[in-house]
């Protein structure tokens, strides 16, 4: 019996593996031979423990508070089994000398550093910890020993003043940038972007942290553009040179002549005059030839807000593409809705309309 039992485990291992491996479309629904296989062992070890239950249960008197007992035993098994792959990093509690894990994280960096130093590979490891209040990306840096850009890219953290209170953070022993194969943020997108001549013509290592793929390029740091716009969390005027028209709140329309609620501010230039984007984002919307606002754009910036720029005589931008405080992402024009050659300049935070002047600075 235990000769049939493992002759037909080996078997179907064979079996499983070699079919995954000639059919790479097929893939057993998308299983690698890898999960096959480890299914394959946990299902065999999870019969052998039901095996060893039922001889158990032979043996001892059966009431309800063993078969609970063992139900339970059997059940933990199982999710330990299914949970076997899943990464678990150390998490440390406070960022002090006293703390063994914190001392530990200390020594791996600085014998990373050495690596480095010595123009060896370092040994990559990870840490866990959560940011309490007065943690911010430079304070994290400082006591970590690892640059602000490694930290603020395998985290995820948009810009400097980015709020991390409470955030669960990745803490690596490595230096280096970790670009995702898939940015969803505007410093993703611009880093990704930077980088992309070296991911494809180079091999640097993938890594899979909470479920985000990314590549790691060991040692990098951010170009100057890069880290301006991480370091630039204020907002800016979208044009150099300006004469305010129109002010934010009720006013006459110059068009109908009736009162009406003006949601932004109308600042006269030149036809041609550039025009800037007034903080770091993503552009989420181009529209051309929109019956009141002609030709605009709308910017989506952190912490759910955006701005929009109407009335452009053409427009530089593209949907998707990120862009940083400064950028020239038109020109002044008089499309739409207007009298003359003017930006209308909207800030909208979770969708309501803000007072511009607010928000610029002076």
């Amino acid at each position: 019996m235990k000769s049939a039992c493992i002759i037909i485990f080996f078997s179907l291992l064979c079996i499983g593996i070699g079919i995954a491996f000639a059919c790479p479309l097929l893939n057993w629904a998308l299983i690698s031979p890898k999960t096959y296989t480890a299914a394959v062992i946990a299902f065999f070890c999870l019969h052998i423990i039901n095996l060893i239950i039922k001889k158990i249960l032979k043996r001892v008197k059966r009431n309800k508070e063993t078969k609970k007992l063992l139900s339970s035993t059997l059940i933990a098994l199982a999710m330990i089994c299914a949970n076997a792959d899943s990464p678990r990093y150390p998490e440390i509690k406070e960022l002090v000398s006293r703390n063994f894990l914190y001392a530990q994280y200390e020594e791996e960096v600085q014998m990373a550093r050495k690596a480095l130093k010595a123009g060896k590979a370092p040994y990559i490891n990870f840490y866990t910890y959560t940011a309490v209040k007065g943690d911010t990306i430079f304070t994290l840096s400082a006591r970590c020993a690892v640059t602000q850009e490694t930290l603020a890219t395998i985290n995820g953290i948009e810009n400097s003043s980015a709020v991390l209170e409470g955030k669960k953070l990745i803490l690596p022993t490595v230096p280096g940038l970790y670009i995702p194969l898939q940015p969803s943020t505007q410093i993703e997108f611009l880093i990704a972007k930077g980088n992309s001549v070296k991911i494809l013509s180079e091999s640097y290592p993938e890594y899979e942290i909470n479920g985000k793929k990314y590549y790691f390029l060991m040692n990098e740091r951010f170009s100057p553009e890069e880290r301006a716009f991480f370091l630039d969390s204020g907002m800016g005027l979208p044009l150099e040179r300006y004469i305010l028209t129109s002010s934010f709140g009720m006013r006459k329309s110059p068009i109908s002549g009736k009162w009406k609620f003006h949601k932004g501010i109308d600042m006269a230039a030149p036809t041609g005059t550039p025009v800037m984007a007034c903080k770091g984002g993503t552009v989420q919307y181009v529209g051309r030839n929109d019956y009141v606002y002609g030709n605009y754009i709308i910017i989506k910036h952190d912490g759910d807000i955006t701005s929009k720029y109407a009335h452009l005589s053409d427009i530089k931008v593209s949907a998707g593409q990120a862009v940083s405080k400064g950028t020239v992402i038109g020109k002044v024009g008089t499309t739409g809705l207007a009298t003359g050659p003017h930006l209308h300049f909207e800030i909208q935070l979770k969708g309501e309309a803000e007072n511009p002047q607010k928000y610029l600075n002076k």
